[in-house]
């Protein structure tokens, strides 16, 4: 748990403002009871609010006790007077206290709106930062992609890089593959053409084939873009021919012979 971005959250003024719901206090009350540094916040926050009130209360006026003793009476029964009208008293206001509340409640709404807006400003930033998130992962992949074509492009420029096209079997009719070899540079790179679409566990894997002998030249994505050549990761100087199969994703020490899908002799 980040302590801090909590603590920033507002949830503890909301508390010490006692605006909490239900759950943000029980939230609080449980997080003080372990984290330190929530504790010494909420005690932080409970204090200021404290002096708050005490800064901002007002003493009642010194003459208030005379002036509602002089509107009672505490004398001897008289006798019940005839029936007259009642006047009726005015209510005396104390128009310090009613400026008093009126401020107090306007600092009160206005904590509030700032709470508010913190937190609304908090989801921003996480937006922002998942957003950030994802256009660096996205840059990552696109800068992986850009050193890859380069590397392919360098392979295809160079002198003894074949071309070896692989065909489908009765597995995968129709599926293409063209590899693309370099023996003194013993790299290979794939451009998938039509190859039958996999189950998300499940990956295409490329072999040499050297008196018959299967090697493991690296696993490539079914990528649903024709034209996009992927380089391999294996080292191949000696091929007599290139195979396909289908393997569990990331690859098998040792081909499926019963998931061959593709063939190409050199």
């Amino acid at each position: 748990m980040d302590i801090n971005e909590y603590i920033a959250s507002g949830t503890l003024e909301l508390y010490a403002l006692g605006a909490a719901d239900d759950q943000e206090r029980r939230e609080v009350e449980c997080l003080s009871s372990i984290y330190p540094e929530i504790k010494q916040e909420q005690n932080r926050l409970t204090v200021a609010m404290e002096n708050y009130a005490l800064t901002y209360s007002a003493e009642p006026p010194a003459d208030l006790k005379a002036q509602i003793m002089a509107q009672l009476s505490f004398g001897d029964p008289q006798p019940e007077p005839a029936m007259m009208p009642v006047p009726v008293s005015k209510p005396v206001y104390n128009f310090t206290w009613i400026a008093a509340a009126s401020v107090g409640l306007v600092l009160l709404a206005f904590a509030l709106f700032l709470v508010n807006q913190l937190r609304e400003s908090q989801k921003v930033q996480l937006a922002l930062r998942s957003t950030n998130t994802g256009l660096q992962d996205e840059i990552k992949q696109l800068r992986d992609r850009q050193l890859s074509s380069d590397a392919v492009l360098t392979l295809l420029k160079q002198p003894g890089t074949r071309l070896i096209p692989v065909i489908g079997n009765e597995k995968a009719p129709g599926a293409k593959l063209a590899v693309y070899w370099n023996a003194n540079l013993k790299q290979v790179a794939v451009e998938v053409s039509g190859m039958p679409k996999l189950a998300d566990d499940q990956q295409y894997q490329l072999w040499s084939l050297v008196d018959g002998k299967p090697i493991d030249a690296g696993v490539f994505e079914n990528l649903p873009t024709t034209g996009q050549i992927q380089r391999m990761n294996r080292a191949i100087g000696a091929a007599d021919a290139f195979a396909v199969t289908i393997e569990r994703r990331g690859g098998s020490p040792t081909p499926t012979l019963t998931a061959l899908v593709a063939v190409g002799n050199v």
